[in-house]
């Protein structure tokens, strides 16, 4: 528990998981929050400043958006939509109303990153030509399971949402929505976002103008996972490439890496690599500035996001909501060009594609009827 909160309920539509949860809260707090299925019950409630979602991707910036315009602050796990028009209404729920949001790439927390990109503002490795983010793991294999009841105690329509209504299955609910183009965004919107988001900080680079991605099954080969184990994807921008890496069957750590998921940095003069826990700067025959000190990560990053709800400083998030869309739109625009197929030239302004109407159309989806998008001022459905 974090000092000067409390947690006065816990949302959860399976009442097996979300029941628990509050009664151990519970005994480790003095209040007992309430347990509660639907997230809708609790915006009206005056005793809620803010609600943290941490639901599979398809149900991130819906509650954002209601959230914000019901008035509450709203910490949202990452990526903060599952699709790119969606993640920009929530951007301007949160405008409009003021609220303070909180995106979950909490390795903006860790202090290292600021001292290693003053060093590249210095010019350490002179200037940058290429920026990789890596992310690098092994994922278990997903067999092909059929059909079943829905569990006791779940209120599956309200899990659904907005997606199309499917007959319940175990792939897609617990976990196994993260490789299901209905519910998740792929490991590269699981995982890989915080390396992304790490690599586009460095440089402070925003939406680029172009992508192209190669991605396939190939550890995850003939299973029922619908989204790539590996991909190669290219964001161009003017000066910069900015290249992911992703390959979940690989159970070993990089040689010459001191973290499984990290970034490197190609400059004229040099090379850095960075990771949660430090950086390193290489050059030609002798090494450069380095730092490393393991990293405990959450805490900081959620006390910054209960400090700015008290402060009212939205100017002080770590990782505020439009950052937050920056990374994951990275993260969309790649999954696009894969399911496309061809490298998509980007209106940043207008955040379309030039010229594709095939992949616009991937920019946004259709609500279950009952589950669309609330109008938010300033915006189109």
């Amino acid at each position: 528990m974090l000092p000067n909160s409390q947690v006065v309920a816990v949302c959860d539509v399976d009442e097996n998981r979300g029941r628990p949860l509050a009664d151990r809260i519970g005994q480790l707090s003095q209040h007992s929050p309430a347990w509660v299925s639907d997230f809708r019950t609790l915006l009206d409630r005056p005793d809620i400043d803010a609600v943290a979602i941490a639901t599979p991707d398809h149900w991130h910036a819906p509650i954002t958006i209601h959230a914000c315009l019901a008035g509450k602050d709203v910490y949202v796990e990452k990526p903060v939509s599952h699709n790119a028009h969606e993640g920009r209404m929530a951007i301007q729920a949160a405008r409009h109303h003021q609220r303070i949001v909180q995106h979950g790439t909490q390795l903006r927390a860790a202090p290292h990153y600021q001292a290693a990109w003053k060093l590249l503002k210095e010019g350490v490795i002179g200037k940058v030509h290429l920026v990789k983010a890596i992310n690098n793991q092994r994922r278990g294999r997903m067999p092909h399971r059929p059909d079943s009841e829905v569990p006791q105690g779940v209120d599956y329509d309200l899990w659904t949402g907005p997606a199309p209504k499917r007959p319940f299955n175990r792939n897609r609910f617990h976990y196994g929505w993260h490789w299901m183009w209905d519910f998740g965004t792929g490991d590269i919107g699981n995982d890989g976002v915080h390396q992304i988001d790490i690599g586009r900080w460095a440089l402070d680079l925003k939406e680029p103008r172009a992508v192209s991605c190669s991605a396939a099954k190939l550890g995850s080969r003939g299973d029922a996972q619908e989204t790539p184990d590996t991909m190669v994807v290219t964001w161009e921008y003017d000066d910069v490439m900015f290249v992911y890496e992703q390959r979940d069957f690989t159970p070993y750590r990089m040689q010459g890496h001191r973290n499984d998921n990290d970034n490197i940095i190609f400059g004229d003069e040099g090379y850095m690599t960075v990771d949660r826990d430090g950086y390193r700067v290489f050059y030609k025959n002798e090494p450069g500035p380095n730092f490393y000190e393991k990293w405990e990560d959450r805490p900081a990053h959620y006390q910054n996001f209960i400090d700015c709800v008290k402060s009212r400083r939205q100017q002080d998030l770590i990782a505020e909501i439009e950052e937050g869309h920056r990374s994951a739109l990275l993260c969309h625009l790649a999954n696009i060009a894969y399911r496309t197929g061809t490298r998509l030239r980007f209106d940043a302004e207008q955040e379309r594609f030039i010229d594709s109407p095939d992949a616009n159309a991937l920019l946004r989806r259709e609500y279950r009827q009952g589950y669309e998008l609330p109008k938010v001022p300033g915006t189109t459905s």
